[in-house]
């Protein structure tokens, strides 16, 4: 029987690039990331699990104080047109798809921008990253080198104290709620900050990659070479299910218990199956309760929806204290960026290395992303022929007014360059990266190697050898470090994910675990009909208010090629458009055309015409997405609106 817990860390030096787009079989390592799957467990069988013993918050750590990095003092716009020779000097090497330089001088980027209006900071945007502060903007919370932007968070009023937990507040200028994060990931179990564990190193490991017994393990393991999908659901609704009663009429019955609560063996059963269930259950089960809605089966879709939110439910707290590790570590590795003396800060016990390292690596993988694609960029023509190349390439909250991000290429290769520097510091210092598991080893080595079956062969005849693992077990590890992953926020953490996923395909490549009976649910390989596609729900086209945007993009003609030149051209042009369409302006201030306005309001319109090539020979209306009714968005209890008690005023 396999070891008892298995977890999983991550990478190691240089880059990251093609493997997103390769091939189990025509695997192409990038450089070399690493990640750690072994078993971990507290030391005595009696202890009380570390998944439940949060007794006492971490104690804080005293931040070490950082060098100073050097940066020339240069404003944004003259770093962007830095000159050929300082550029050269910072330029990153690229490893695995082959040596990547610059042909020549790069001077601005040919991406169009947003007018920029003043600057919030006194020092550039460059220097902020630098330094590993955030950017500052305001409204907006700006990306970090460890941390992505987000134009939908509320940042933090001068004066204001981050809240313990992300919390919900209102946008005083807007009168919008948005989302403020908070210093510590909130367990929504218990509705609290994650709180990890008082016993010490060993028990914050075990909660950063959990396990279970090998009895435990043992009793809900599946068979992976014959399971299917409703056999693996079925299992996980019986795992799920507990006797409930209603206090106030005492009936009882079995089910799955209500929102936040969950039960000890639907944990021991997620945990036991780790490596095949995370996000493509959650895949699965979101289409097979889409599947029977469609087939306007309620009860059964309402029944799957209750086991998929349990699910995600499940991994929500599973994954908290791995969320709030590497979160302690971003806070770690983002204020000391440019600082080469690794051990000054990113010394400590197990846990805290693997998760700096996490960071680290995730680091280099989202600026390697972003490099790429401001190579891409600056590449493509100046001229109208590239325009949706230009619009699709890159982040596009880079067309922002005073944009949250660095982007162009000048800075952005400022930024790999150390970021690279920095993961290399950490590998090549013994004291910090030796003794991490096997996997992370694996992993290193692992990316710097092209192809599949040489890097199969690699595992199998020398370090799986050398390193005394067994080949099922790094698999497995790797695999349920790759879940740990998924529930880390895609930015800034997905580019690493998805490198693991092709690294975790590559390796199973010719075993029992390179079977996936997920695909025939999740990817629509067979076809169009309910009786050959397990996976399959009818989509359908609706009728759409008369202004709405959906009708105006219908109606509207095609933009051409050569009357966008920039994003302000493509809005005159929209606005130009909806004002002759709809008689209102996106821009907003001006009045409705009456022509548009309908004198009687109460009348039933016709069914709204699809255009053919949108509708695509779906059909019309089918009314499934409103059989559960409200159901579908409060769980069968009614929800009470202000709007609800309004009245209107008599004259």
């Amino acid at each position: 029987m396999a070891s008892t817990s298995i977890g999983g860390l991550l990478f190691s030096s240089a880059a990251l690039i093609a493997a997103l787009s390769l091939s189990a079989d025509g695997f192409v390592a990038p450089s070399s990331h690493s990640s750690l799957a072994r078993s971990y467990a507290p030391a005595s069988d009696s202890s009380p699990s570390a998944l439940y013993n949060r007794q006492a918050r971490r104690k804080d750590k005293k931040k070490k104080k950082r060098s100073s990095l050097v940066v020339d003092d240069e404003d944004e716009d003259s770093a962007a047109a830095a000159n050929s020779q300082s550029y050269k000097k910072q330029e990153p090497i690229l490893l695995g798809g082959g040596e990547i330089g610059f042909d020549s001088e790069v001077g601005e980027s040919k991406i169009p921008v947003a007018t920029s209006s003043s600057s919030q900071s006194s020092k550039s945007k460059l220097d902020q990253e630098l330094s590993g502060e955030r950017i500052a903007e305001e409204g907006i919370v700006g990306e970090s080198v460890t941390s992505a932007a987000s134009v939908s968070d509320m940042p933090l009023e001068p004066g204001m104290m981050q809240p313990d937990v992300t919390t919900i507040v209102t946008d005083p200028d807007t009168g919008i709620a948005r989302i403020q994060q908070g210093k510590y990931v909130m367990d929504k179990v218990t509705g609290k900050a994650v709180i990890l564990s008082s016993l010490g190193p060993e028990y914050r490991l075990a909660q950063m990659f959990p396990g279970v017994p090998p009895e435990v393990r043992e009793q809900y393991r599946f068979d992976w070479k014959t399971v299917t999908v409703p056999e693996m659901v079925e299992q996980l609704k019986q795992a799920c299910t507990v006797p409930l009663k209603n206090s106030q009429t005492g009936k009882e019955w079995l089910g799955v218990p209500p929102f936040p609560q969950i039960s000890n063996p639907a944990v021991e059963f997620v945990l036991s199956n780790r490596d095949y269930l995370g996000h493509r259950m959650k895949k699965a089960l979101g289409r097979l309760k889409l599947r029977s809605q469609s087939q306007f089966k309620k009860e059964e879709a309402a029944e799957l929806r209750e086991l998929w939110k349990h699910f995600l439910l499940l991994e929500d707290h599973i994954s908290a204290p791995f969320r709030q590790i590497v979160l302690n570590a971003e806070t770690v590795v983002g204020p000391n960026f440019g600082n080469l003396d690794m051990k000054s800060y990113c010394n400590g016990e197990l846990y805290e290395r693997t998760a700096n390292y996490l960071v680290l690596k995730s680091m280099v993988a989202h600026w390697e992303k972003k490099y790429n694609d401001a190579m891409e960029l600056d590449a493509l023509p100046d001229d109208e022929s590239a325009f949706m190349a230009q619009l699709y390439t890159g982040d596009p909250k880079r067309y922002l007014p005073d944009p949250p991000i660095i982007f162009r290429l000048a800075e952005v290769s400022r930024i790999t360059s150390m970021a690279q520097q920095m993961v290399k510091a950490f590998v090549d210092e013994e004291e910090l990266f030796d003794d991490l598991p096997a996997e992370v080893k694996f992993i290193e080595r692992a990316l710097s190697i092209k192809g599949g079956t040489a890097l199969r062969q690699f595992m199998l005849e020398e370090f799986c050898p050398n390193e005394n693992v067994d080949p099922a077990s790094l698999r497995e590890g790797l695999k349920r470090l790759y879940q740990q992953m998924f529930n880390m926020q895609s930015d800034p953490y997905g580019d690493l994910t998805m490198t693991l996923w092709n690294l975790c395909v590559a390796t199973s490549v010719g075993t029992d675990e390179a079977r996936d009976p997920y695909e025939e649910y999740i990817a629509n390989v067979k076809g169009t009909k309910y009786e050959n596609n397990p996976g399959f729900f009818q989509t359908y086209t609706f009728n759409h208010d008369k202004n709405s945007l959906v009708r105006f993009l219908d109606s509207s003609k095609t933009i051409e090629k050569g009357t966008a030149g920039s994003a302000e051209d493509v809005t005159r042009q929209i606005q130009g458009e909806a004002l002759q369409l709809l008689g209102f302006s996106f821009g907003g201030g001006g009045s409705p055309n009456p022509a548009t306005i309908s004198a009687d309001t109460d009348r039933v319109e016709k069914d709204y015409d699809v255009p053919e090539d949108r509708a695509i020979g779906r059909p019309h209306m089918m009314g499934w997405l409103d059989l559960l009714g409200d159901e579908e968005l409060t769980g069968g209890k009614k929800e009470e609106f202000e709007a609800d008690k309004w009245e209107e005023v008599k004259s």
